[in-house]
């Protein structure tokens, strides 16, 4: 009986980390998207005629920013999927708290972890445009 207040403000934790984390996620996904147009829109400047050079090397500052939002955002997946993490240990030693919250947190780790590439690859993809 005594369960029952202590789990409410488990389950709104629970449910306000794994918004977090999918939001996280999306987000950068979205810089990752960007990042991309901004590489095309850097190579058209480029192969079109008289483009001035301040217009591209613009464009390129414009790259280099997002390029440093996406380990930032990496980052910030980290702490929340840890903090995320913790709260799920937690939880799942008191049974009495509701499965759906905790299999949509579980959900949200897995993406997260998946989202999360190799510091290899990130290297890698996440090169300047030469």
């Amino acid at each position: 009986m005594s369960s029952a207040p202590l789990a409410a403000p488990i389950l709104r934790s629970l449910k306000i980390k794994t918004g977090a984390v999918k939001r996280l996620v999306r987000e950068r996904e979205v810089y990752i998207l960007e990042l991309d147009q901004q590489r095309d829109r850097i190579e058209t400047l480029r192969k079109k005629e008289g483009v001035e050079g301040a217009d591209i090397r613009k464009q390129n500052e414009v790259l280099e920013e997002t390029l440093q939002m996406i380990p930032y955002m990496e980052r910030r997946i980290r702490e929340a999927m840890q903090d995320l993490e913790n709260l799920v240990i937690a939880s799942k030693k008191d049974d009495t708290l509701a499965v759906p919250e905790l299999c949509d947190a579980d959900e949200a780790i897995a993406a997260a972890k998946q989202a999360l590439p190799d510091s290899k690859e990130v290297k890698h993809a996440a090169g300047p445009l030469a």
